[in-house]
C-alpha cells in the first residue's frame, strides 16, 4: 500500500537572507581592512606578509564569500533534493562560527602585534574551518539523496557540499604545519580558490542559467562528464606548480595547463547559444552572464603570470586571482542571490532591472585590472598604481551591494513571501511540491 505523507514546505525557502545580511556586512568589513593595511605602511605587515596575506584571503574565501554561498546553498538544496538535513539551528552555528571567525582575523590584523595576529588568526582559522565541518551531515544527506539522473546541475550541485568538511580540514592542516612546509600555504590557497571556488561559481551559472532559465546550455546527461573533466583539469593545473618547481614538466606545460580548464569549462557552457538567447532578448540576470565571459580571461592570465610575461610586486595579489574573485565569484554569487530575491519578491521577470552602480563599477574595475596586466606584459614591469585604482572602483560596487541589501532587508515597502517566484524550478518533485516522501 502507497501512503503519502505531506509535511509544511521547508522552513528553509527565504532563508538565504540571514547569510547575506551577515556577507554583506563582512565584506564591508573586509574591504576597510584591505584598505588600513594597504595605507599604514606598517613594518608588521611586511615581516609578516606571506602569513599575513594567507589569513586576508582565506577570510575572503572561506568568510563572506563562502557565507553567500551557505546562503544559496541553505536556501535552494533542500528544496532541489526534497530534504531536511539543513536545520535552522545548524544555519544559526555556522553563521556565528563564519563571523565570528572573520572578526577574530580581523582583531589579529588590526593588533599589529606578532603574537596577538598569530594567535586570533589561528583561533579565526579554526572557527572558520570548523563552521565547514558542521555542513559535513547536510552535505552528506544531500549527496545521499541525489538523483540517478535528470539533475540540470548534476554532480555540481551535490559533491560539493560534500567536499566542505575535507576543504575545512584541509585548510587548518595546512596553516598548522605552514613552518615545517613553506610552501604549503600556496597549496591551501589553490586548494580554496583555484579547485574549489571555480568548481563552486560554475555550478551556480549552470544553476541560473541551465535550471531557473531553462536555457539548456548544457544537456542534463553531460554535466556529470563536464564535472569530471573540468575537475582533472583544475586538479592538473594545481599539480602542475609543484611539478614545474621541481624540474619535472617544463615552464610552457605548466603555463598551458592554468590555461586549459579555464578555456574548456567556457566552451562547454556554450556561450554561442547564450549570446543568442541574449540577442532574443529572453530574460536573464546580467551579472551571472557576464561573468561566463570573464572565465578565459582568468586562464589567459594564469598564463601570462605562470610564462612569467607579467610582473607583480609581493605585496599584491595575483592578476588572475583579481579576475576570478571580482569579475566571476563577486559576480556570480551576488547576481544569482539577487535574482533569487526578485523570485522572492515575485517580480516579474520582465520587469526586473540591472542593478548599474555595481555592474558597472565591478566590470571597469576588472577591465583597469586586465589593462594593468597588459600594460605589464608590454613594458615588463609592474603596474602597482592601476590595480590600485581598480581597487577603488570596485569599492563603489561594494557601497552600493550594501546600499541595496540594506534597503532589501530593512527598508522595504514590499511585503516579503517566503515562497519564490516560479517555486517549481527548484523543487524535486515539481508536480507535488514540497515536502513529501513515501513509504510502502
Amino acid at each position: 500500500m502507497r501512503i503519502e505523507f505531506q509535511r509544511k514546505p521547508h522552513w528553509s525557502a527565504g532563508s538565504y537572507v540571514d547569510l547575506v545580511l551577515a556577507a554583506v556586512s563582512m565584506q564591508i568589513l573586509f574591504f576597510v581592512l584591505a584598505a588600513w593595511i594597504a595605507t599604514s605602511g606598517e613594518d608588521f605587515y611586511l615581516d609578516n606578509l606571506r602569513d599575513a596575506q594567507y589569513v586576508m584571503r582565506i577570510q575572503l574565501g572561506l568568510g563572506w564569500l563562502m557565507c553567500i554561498l551557505a546562503g544559496i546553498g541553505f536556501s535552494i538544496l533542500p528544496l532541489i533534493y526534497d530534504v531536511e538535513g539543513f536545520e535552522r539551528t545548524l544555519m544559526r552555528i555556522y553563521v556565528g562560527m563564519n563571523v565570528s571567525g572573520q572578526l577574530s582575523i580581523t582583531g589579529g590584523l588590526l593588533s599589529e602585534n606578532d603574537s596577538l595576529f598569530y594567535s586570533l588568526s589561528t583561533i579565526g582559522i579554526t572557527l572558520l574551518c570548523v563552521s565547514l565541518v558542521c555542513l559535513g551531515p547536510p552535505s552528506m544527506t544531500i549527496f545521499r539523496n541525489k538523483p540517478e539522473k535528470g539533475s540540470k546541475v548534476g554532480p555540481f550541485s551535490y559533491a560539493l557540499g560534500a567536499f566542505l568538511p575535507a576543504l575545512g580540514i584541509i585548510t587548518l592542516s595546512c596553516w598548522i604545519l605552514r613552518e615545517e612546509l613553506p610552501n604549503i600555504l600556496k597549496f591551501s590557497e589553490a586548494i580554496v580558490f583555484d579547485l574549489f571556488f571555480s568548481l563552486a561559481l560554475v555550478a551556480i551559472i549552470i544553476s541560473h542559467i541551465n535550471r531557473r532559465l531553462d536555457w539548456e546550455i548544457i544537456k542534463p546527461e553531460n554535466t556529470g562528464k563536464v564535472f569530471a573533466v573540468y575537475s582533472l583539469l583544475l586538479l592538473l593545473s594545481i599539480a602542475a606548480k609543484p611539478l614545474q618547481d621541481g624540474g619535472d614538466i617544463s615552464l610552457r606545460l605548466s603555463a598551458v595547463l592554468q590555461l586549459i580548464p579555464y578555456l574548456f569549462i567556457f566552451v562547454m557552457l556554450n556561450p554561442v547559444k547564450i549570446l543568442k538567447n541574449i540577442r532574443a532578448k529572453k530574460p536573464f540576470k546580467t551579472m551571472v552572464v557576464t561573468s561566463v565571459f570573464w572565465l578565459p580571461v582568468v586562464g589567459i592570465a594564469a598564463y601570462l603570470e605562470t610564462m612569467k610575461h607579467v610582473e607583480t610586486s609581493e605585496e599584491m595579489m595575483s592578476y588572475y586571482s583579481l579576475i576570478l574573485i571580482f569579475g566571476v565569484a563577486f559576480q556570480v554569487l551576488w547576481g544569482f542571490t539577487a535574482y533569487l530575491h526578485q523570485d522572492h519578491k515575485k517580480k516579474s521577470i520582465h520587469s526586473r532591472k540591472t542593478h548599474w552602480y555595481a555592474y558597472s563599477s565591478i566590470n571597469i574595475g576588472v577591465l583597469v585590472v586586465v589593462y594593468a596586466m597588459f600594460s605589464s606584459w608590454q613594458t615588463g614591469k609592474s603596474l602597482d598604481s592601476l590595480p590600485d585604482i581598480a581597487i577603488v572602483i570596485i569599492a563603489v560596487a561594494y557601497i552600493s551591494i550594501l546600499v541595496y541589501w540594506m534597503k532589501e532587508i530593512f527598508f522595504c515597502l514590499y511585503t516579503w513571501h517566503k515562497i519564490p517566484m516560479f517555486y517549481d524550478q527548484y523543487l524535486a518533485n515539481p508536480e507535488r511540491g514540497s515536502g513529501f516522501f513515501e513509504e510502502n
